[in-house]
Parts: C-alpha cells; sequence; structure tokens
C-alpha cells in the first residue's frame, strides 16, 4: 500500500521577530514626537524622521533593511566628510607655515638692513617695525643662587566656601619677569645667564598709497 510524504512547508511573514515587544517600544510616542519637535531640524529631516517612524511601526522587513541602509549612508557621510576635515586642516597648516615662512624672511631682510622698515612695490606697501622683545627666561637652567635673586613663589590654595576646608594647596617656584627683563636690559651681566630677551619685528602690509622710494 503506499504511503504518503508529508513535508513541512514554511510560510515566510514578512514581519520583524518578536513583534509584540518590539511594538510596545516603538509606539510610545512621546519620545518621536519631543525628537520630530527639536529647532535644529529643517522640515526635510522632519519629514525623512516622519516616514521613518511610521516604517518601524509597520515592522516589515523590507522597511527596516531600508531604514538601516539609510544609516549606513550617514556613516559613508561622516566617514567622506571627516576625511575632507582631515585634509582641510592639512591644507590649512601648510598655507600657515608657508605664510610664516615668508614673513619671516622679510623681517630677516629688514634686520639683516637689505630692506627699509616701509618696503613699497607697485600695488603693496608694507611698514616693519620693531616690538616688545620675547623673554626667555629658561627658568628651569636656573641656579639657587638666581632663583632667589630673580625668582618669585606662587601659593595656591583651594578651599570650600561652606566651611573653608582647605581642598589642595601647593606652592610652585615661578620667574619674576618684570625684574628678569629688567636686568637683561640694564644689567646684562647680573641676570640669570640662560635667559635672554629674543628680538621681535612685526610686518604690516596694504595696498600701496604712499610714493615709492624703493624697497
Amino acid at each position: 500500500m503506499p504511503f504518503e510524504v508529508k513535508k513541512n512547508i514554511e510560510v515566510k511573514v514578512n514581519k520583524m521577530p518578536d513583534p509584540i515587544s518590539y511594538l510596545h517600544l516603538l509606539e510610545r510616542g512621546k519620545e518621536i514626537n519631543a525628537l520630530l519637535e527639536l529647532e535644529n531640524l529643517d522640515e526635510e529631516d522632519r519629514s525623512e524622521l516622519e516616514l521613518i517612524w511610521n516604517s518601524l511601526k509597520s515592522r516589515e522587513e523590507s522597511k527596516f533593511d531600508a531604514i538601516i541602509s539609510v544609516i549606513k549612508e550617514c556613516d559613508r557621510q561622516i566617514d567622506r566628510v571627516e576625511k575632507e576635515i582631515r585634509d582641510l586642516k592639512k591644507n590649512h597648516e601648510h598655507w600657515k607655515n608657508k605664510r610664516k615662512n615668508i614673513i619671516n624672511l622679510i623681517k630677516k631682510a629688514y634686520e639683516k638692513q637689505l630692506i627699509s622698515s616701509m618696503p613699497t612695490g607697485n600695488k603693496y606697501q608694507a611698514t616693519i617695525r620693531t616690538v616688545k622683545a620675547k623673554l626667555e627666561d629658561n627658568f628651569k637652567s636656573w641656579t639657587n643662587s638666581e632663583k632667589r635673586i630673580f625668582g618669585l613663589k606662587r601659593k595656591t590654595v583651594i578651599t570650600r566656601l561652606i566651611n573653608n576646608e582647605v581642598i589642595d594647596n601647593k606652592e610652585e617656584e615661578i620667574p619674576d619677569k618684570n625684574q628678569l627683563r629688567d636686568a637683561i636690559e640694564n644689567t646684562p651681566e647680573e641676570a640669570p645667564s640662560s635667559a635672554k630677551l629674543i628680538k621681535k619685528v612685526s610686518l604690516t602690509y596694504n595696498l600701496r598709497r604712499r610714493i615709492k622710494t624703493g624697497i
């Protein structure tokens, strides 16, 4: 007698797994309403989020895949923009350094008296002037005697306002920069040997307004 073989037929339902718990999570509408009311959302973004919200509530697998595809596209765009930012920063540093080097060459030419303090071209003019020298104290290299003469002691105390309890109390030695600068300028033999003043000049430039007298 022939026998019948019964096959198990799987019917695929186009629903996401665990629909009950997922539904409970998604249908809490207060959070999504607060998100959609954010001031920094434009109408296009708000409409897209509303569409995504409705797609999530439908619990259809194809729609969820489409939502994840949007997230992946966001990831790709973030990576692209981050690379552009890195490239822009690198380019920015290149032009800053190039500008700095050219200005330093002009200043050096002025210090060597190769150009005047008011160089003038056909289109542009500049003014170069000496400004306050930069102090390099090199305090860590000072001897104990130099620190006693040209040093200061700074105390920092941190207390609670409510009861004046001391939270932190520290002391540190620092250079007296005003006294040091005065000594280097007037009595350099008495100043710490490692301290020095670095001569500085400034450069300003604009369109030419004065009569050209050479560079």
